[in-house]
């Protein structure tokens, strides 16, 4: 019986601003195909779109637990980033030809899907922008500066902005540097997935609302859920942190919640009193600070704030996190103070010790992609093409880079592993101070 399946809270500002979905298509009675994907995030949706395309013959059944866009692939913040917000190494230097690999992984999964959304014609607001990383303080100048030193060990290109520049662009005096790094993507993350599965080849049936309750492995495997079953010789998984719920990595991936807020659509003359551009995106110079978007149809997105879990419904925190956020919005658009946070959401995240994830073959017929390390548009993405390919025989480019190691490293026992994670989220929102 796979236990703790994923709740959600029904809050998630990206799904809610859309248009009413449809009644989803629900898994009913016993049906057989050639590969069962379970899990519709970047992963899944990947994987079950490339093994269509390798096998037009086949048969692909594609199963989500939620509704497409309501899951951790539609509550992110909407980066499609090629490299890391804040690089891992002290010293990049030191492992410049590594970053190059993965950075050129990340980009292959965003030109791929860049070309799915141009030709399937999917309206989700892909803007090649980059992301811009601004502080606000010196401690987030001085990161900065350190992000800038590895950027230019490995030959990325960049642009530094001032203040002044940064307040013409976000209409706020908050930030004082920033540097804009080019080659990542925004979009909207739900319009995108909902758009991704609605645009999958013929020969992939898409189930959403049938949680898998049980599965049996063997020649074939049988997954079921509460109205119906599934039988294929050949099984991927692509539920990210859940993983550990179907009998792999356990005690292995770490599981957070991020958190994020909406706000409901802006005045006319609140624009006016805030200026700047319609479209942007803020990358923290801190990893614990604030994240914001601001959209074009007139909301403003405030991300930060972590939780140790593994489900994105808990009510108990939302109340605490919505005020956090409130405080982080106002210090940021004091003009805007009493625009209301229609939204406050969580979203799953999934992260290893060691920073390793999860691609490939886990036992006789059962192949995984997982732990995306905060990077899961375009890894995800990328992952479960190369991950497709890997099944019929291929040797993708870069598979090794996913493929390589022992993959995740065995976390501490609990409580251990709990106490440290949440001592290391409090300490750096401390060390974060005006950043988030």
């Amino acid at each position: 019986m796979v236990q703790d399946l994923p709740k959600s809270d029904r809050q998630n500002g990206w799904l809610e601003i859309l248009p009413m979905l449809p009644h989803p298509k629900v898994l009913k009675g016993k049906v057989k195909a050639d590969y069962a994907v379970i899990g519709a995030g970047y992963g899944g949706l990947a994987t079950a779109r490339r093994l269509a395309e390798l096998n037009p013959d086949s048969q692909i059944v594609l199963v989500e637990a939620d509704r497409i866009g309501n899951n951790a692939a539609g509550r992110c913040s909407g980066f499609i980033i090629d490299h890391a917000h804040n690089l891992r190494a002290k010293d990049f230097s030191e492992d410049a030809a590594s970053a190059k690999a993965q950075i050129s992984m990340n980009r292959a999964g965003i030109d791929w899907l860049r070309g799915i959304v141009s030709r399937e014609g999917i309206d989700c607001d892909w803007r090649d922008d980059g992301k811009i990383h601004a502080a606000s303080s010196d401690k987030g100048a001085s990161m900065l500066d350190h992000f800038a030193g590895s950027l230019d060990a490995i030959d990325e290109d960049y642009q530094r902005l001032d203040h002044s520049q940064l307040k013409l662009r976000f209409g706020t005096d908050y930030y004082r540097s920033g540097l804009l790094a080019p080659h990542s993507a925004t979009v909207q993350p739900a319009a995108l997935v909902r758009g991704l599965a609605a645009t999958l080849p013929a020969n992939v049936q898409v189930f959403e609302a049938s949680a898998i309750t049980d599965v049996s492995f063997g020649s074939p495997h049988g997954l079921s859920s509460a109205r119906g079953s599934v039988s294929a010789p050949v099984l991927v998984l692509a539920v990210n942190g859940f993983i550990e719920r179907f009998g792999f990595a356990q005690k292995r991936l770490i599981p957070l919640i991020t958190w994020g807020s909406m706000t409901r659509e802006l005045k006319n003359s609140e624009i006016d009193r805030l200026g700047g551009d319609e479209n942007y995106g803020i990358i923290p110079a801190h990893p614990a600070g604030t994240t914001v978007r601001r959209l074009p149809n007139k909301r403003i997105l405030i991300r930060n704030q972590y939780t140790y879990s593994a489900t994105s419904d808990s009510i108990k925190g939302r109340e605490r996190v919505r005020k956090t956020h409130e405080k982080s919005f106002i210090a940021r658009y004091p003009m805007l103070a009493g625009v209301e946070l229609e939204y406050t959401w969580g979203g799953a995240l999934s992260l290893s010790r060691n920073g390793s994830g999860i691609c490939g073959q886990v036992a006789d017929g059962v192949f995984a992609t997982s732990a995306y390390q905060g990077v899961g548009m375009a890894k995800g993405t990328i992952s479960g093409k190369y991950l497709a390919e890997h099944i019929m025989g291929e040797s993708p480019e870069h598979i090794g880079l996913l493929t390589a190691g022992n993959g995740p490293s065995r976390n501490y026992p609990d409580p251990f592993n709990r106490w440290g994670v949440t001592a290391n989220i409090s300490w750096r929102r401390r060390q974060a101070g005006s950043e988030e």
